[in-house]
Parts: C-alpha cells; sequence; structure tokens
C-alpha cells in the first residue's frame, strides 16, 4: 500500500526465449546463481514494502510448474495467481490485470529483468502516483544512427534518446482500458507504455540503471552472474 493505493505488479512470463539458444526450455526456468530468474525477479518485488500482490503470466502448459516454483506461501506469499499467457506479450498483460483492483496502481516488469533493485521499484511506484504513468529509463551511450537499405539517413540527438526497461507502471483500471482499446485494432504494442502515448498521455521516466538488463542471450547470462557477484562483494 502506498499513501492509501494498493500497490500490485504484473510479471508477463510466458515468452520462449528463442534468443538464449536453449531450445525446449523457458529462458526463465533457467539458473541464475543458484535460482532461477523468474524465482529472482518475483523475490525482488515480494520483498518491497509497498508492493501488495503480484500476478504472474505463464505459458498454459507452464502454470503448473509455476506454481510450484513460486508457491503463493513463504517469501512469496504476495503471489496473488499465475493466470495464463497468450501468444504475445499484450495478450499475456490483459489477462493478468484482470486480477488487481481498477484503481490499484500496477507495476508491469518483464520476467527476464531478474536484476531489478528495490529501490528502482519504490522510485516507480510514488512516479505513478505523482504523474499517473511511468517506465524505468536510462540514456543511451551510443551514437544512433536512422539506417536504410544499408545507408544511414539521420543521426538523431543522443541527449533525447533513452533505453526504455521496465518495471512501467499505471493505474490498472486504465491501462488495461487503453491497451483494450487498440489492440481490438491489431495494435499490439511492444511495451505498456505506447498505449499510454497514443491516448496522449504523458510517461514520466524514471530514472532507471543499466544493470537492470533483460536477460535475453546467453551472453547476458554471463554478464548478470558478473553483476550479482560484484553485488554480493559488497
Amino acid at each position: 500500500m502506498y499513501k492509501g493505493k494498493q500497490v500490485n505488479v504484473v510479471i508477463p512470463a510466458a515468452g520462449s526465449g528463442k534468443r538464449m539458444g536453449r531450445p525446449g526450455i523457458n529462458k526463465v526456468f533457467i539458473e541464475l546463481c543458484g535460482k532461477t530468474i523468474l524465482e529472482r525477479t518475483v523475490e525482488v518485488f515480494a520483498q518491497n514494502k509497498y508492493v501488495d500482490g503480484i500476478v504472474v503470466a505463464a505459458k498454459p502448459d507452464e502454470v503448473s510448474y509455476c506454481r510450484k516454483l513460486i508457491p503463493a506461501d513463504g517469501k512469496f506469499a504476495k503471489v496473488k495467481d499465475i493466470v495464463p499467457g497468450g501468444k504475445e506479450r499484450c495478450f499475456s498483460v490483459l489477462k493478468a490485470l484482470e486480477v488487481p483492483p481498477d484503481d490499484s496502481i500496477v507495476l508491469i516488469h518483464d520476467a527476464a529483468r531478474a536484476l531489478i533493485e528495490d529501490d528502482l521499484i519504490t522510485s516507480c511506484i510514488e512516479a505513478v502516483y505523482e504523474h499517473g504513468c511511468c517506465a524505468a529509463g536510462v540514456p543511451v551511450k551510443d551514437t544512433i544512427k536512422f539506417v536504410k537499405d544499408g545507408f544511414t539517413e539521420e543521426t538523431p540527438d543522443r541527449s533525447r534518446l533513452y533505453a526504455i526497461q521496465t518495471p512501467q507502471g499505471f493505474f490498472c483500471g486504465e491501462i488495461k482500458s487503453w491497451m483494450r482499446k487498440y489492440v481490438e485494432t491489431g495494435f499490439l504494442g511492444t511495451d505498456e507504455a505506447v498505449f499510454a502515448e497514443k491516448e496522449g498521455k504523458k510517461v514520466f521516466i524514471v530514472e532507471g540503471k543499466y544493470d537492470n538488463i533483460k536477460i535475453t542471450t546467453s551472453e547476458d547470462l554471463i554478464f548478470a552472474e558478473g553483476i550479482l557477484l560484484n553485488r554480493s562483494k559488497r
């Protein structure tokens, strides 16, 4: 609960993880320093003092396994439901958004971002309360160029470019309504903030962290292990 508002978290975990290069296993079930990626992700949110509930969207045939992996008791007592997700991220998120109350603050977070830290979660909760919509993001470090047919066309101003992460936060009823509206037209989006943008809403950027990586490839696993090792030394 944050200033009288219930806080819930939606974690879509129904992806396939094809780029990980491990056929037959969802990447969120891969172990990272002794715990699965999914366990690590859920555990951080479960420990946040403001979070009241967590909903995970899993592949239909992986729901029962997820319930064994993150049972709704002990350190995972805040897990309120594990729902069957869809073929696209937006369908999984919409299914999970049916669980929390419409007037609650909801954070939507990639299951594969297992290195999320408590202070960033809290900052996103505060930003939703203050601004209505938010997304974590970091300034890009590289020069970005628009390319067509193998040739550069334009170099945008790097000072205005951010790499967007999760959590992304909203009020549950609002983001659910916006997503339904545009998904029905065939627009699926690549994140949740884009649905708010299509509604003309301004999405506040919460300063994210460069180590809040999305674990997508085998190289990311090596990087993530190094980050965790460094944190343990601290």
